[in-house]
């Protein structure tokens, strides 16, 4: 049987999880040529599965020496220094990658994931550079070169990355929602709105679209749509935690300061608590010390399975957070904890009369938004991200209408988005005591 052959064998064998077999047809072929690169390379990937990562890089890397130019396992050589906590030199491999390959999209997409880790963003771009002079009609390519230059503080040069992007991509491709929509954060909103109509002519089902279309024209938006959000964050959940890693997100951190500080004020932990909008469980974590019983809540069970693999949340419920408050709760909750999912609603009088209802006297609420810091215009505001922001004086008129009291608040930077900061306000509301 020819080599060629026997290596499918062996990979046909690792991918049904069959480790031993496969071990033993790469040995086969690596006994009769230790130098192939193939067999170094799946050899290496075997390792990797097997627990063995030092292992698997010194192999990849082996077989790179070998065949320099395979960008398969240039690719796998980055996916496994990222995991093992290397971003810079996993951010070189996919660099390389598509030096040799300029349309690889894993490495494409890989890139972005790592470019802000990178840190030497005049080396990218003057590779991007060359790609798009020899590839000028490259989407990833030019949207590598826009996140560059964003994150350079070149907004126009940017901009008009980002536009050659979505004139080359296909209207469908996942990241033209994406690039629409910074268009208009960068200044451009008339130009986001021709390629967003673009993007709902094309996918007339696409949900997400015609909200941030509507974003854009400025239509009167009460609230994200509940299908979008759902969408939106599973399709999201399998690298939440490792984008907002990137972006500096501290708002978990910054509630679960103020959840810290008001347990020290107790003699006991809080008995019941529910985390609004748990997402992937980024606060969870935090504050499960000073809970009886957590209960997380999120309209994503993509979201949940991630938050479930913590192990510190009692009960996960999928659904909606007002029609979750005003349901028949089997307990009602003496602190309640809201990490920026309020940015998904923008009139929050509903919000805040279900919570009325859920709260026992004295509960408590912590929940972070973001500051819409012109107060002289609406009280809350859709932007092209999708997001809302409300000010203080809107926050405290809705909690005192529903019978609340707005207790405390104060501005902090939630992250960093397309290079600037992200202003938000953590702040606390009261159920008053019981008489």
């Amino acid at each position: 049987m020819q080599t060629d052959e026997r290596l499918q064998e062996g990979i046909a064998a690792h991918r049904k999880g069959d480790l031993e077999t496969a071990q033993d047809i790469y040995l086969e072929i690596l006994n009769k040529d230790p130098e192939h690169a193939d067999g170094l390379h799946f050899l290496g990937l075997l390792h990797f599965d097997a627990g063995r990562a030092d292992s698997a890089i010194d192999l990849i890397q082996k077989s790179l020496e070998n065949d320099e130019r395979n960008t398969s396992a240039l690719n796998n050589l980055g996916n496994i220094l990222k995991i093992v906590g290397e971003p810079k030199a996993a951010f070189a491999a996919y660099v390389r990658a598509v030096e040799l390959d300029s349309r690889h999209e894993e490495a494409w997409k890989n890139i972005n994931v790592l470019l802000r880790a990178s840190g030497d963003y005049d080396e990218i771009l003057t590779i991007m550079s060359e790609i798009v002079r020899l590839d000028p009609d490259n989407p990833n390519a030019w949207h590598t070169y826009g996140l560059a230059l964003m994150f350079t503080g070149s907004k126009e040069e940017a901009s008009d990355a980002f536009e050659k992007s979505l004139r080359f991509d296909d209207p469908k491709a996942p990241q033209a929602l994406w690039r629409a929509r910074v268009l208009s954060a960068l200044g451009r909103p008339d130009l986001s709105k021709i390629h967003l109509e673009n993007i709902v002519a094309a996918d007339p089902e696409n949900k997400a679209a015609h909200y941030h279309l509507s974003a854009v024209r400025g239509d009167d938006l009460q609230h994200a749509p509940e299908d979008y959000v759902k969408t939106h964050f599973d399709k999201f959940s399998d690298s939440f935690d490792e984008v907002l890693e990137g972006l500096g997100y501290r708002a978990p951190e910054l509630v679960a300061e103020d959840v810290v500080a008001l347990a020290g004020q107790k003699t006991e932990p809080f008995t019941d608590v529910v985390d609004l909008g748990c997402g992937t469980g980024l606060c969870g974590p935090l504050i499960s010390d000073h809970c009886g019983k957590l209960t997380g809540v999120d309209l994503s069970r993509g979201m949940m399975e991630k938050a479930a693999q913590l192990n510190v949340y009692d009960f996960l419920v999928e659904g909606e957070l007002v029609s979750f408050l005003s349901s028949d709760l089997p307990t009602r909750f003496d602190l309640a904890v809201c990490v920026d999912t309020l940015c998904y609603i923008g009139n929050l009088r509903p919000f805040m009369k279900a919570l009325a209802g859920a709260l026992k006297p004295g509960g408590i609420l912590v929940a972070s938004v973001e500051h819409l810091v012109d107060d002289s215009g609406p009280e809350f505001r859709v932007d092209a991200s999708g997001r809302y922001a409300h000010t203080p004086d809107y926050i405290r008129k809705s909690t005192e209408e529903a019978s609340l009291i707005y207790k405390t608040d104060r501005q902090e930077v939630l992250r960093k988005e397309l290079g600037q900061e992200v202003q938000g306000l953590i702040f606390q509301i009261q159920k008053p005591e019981a008489n």
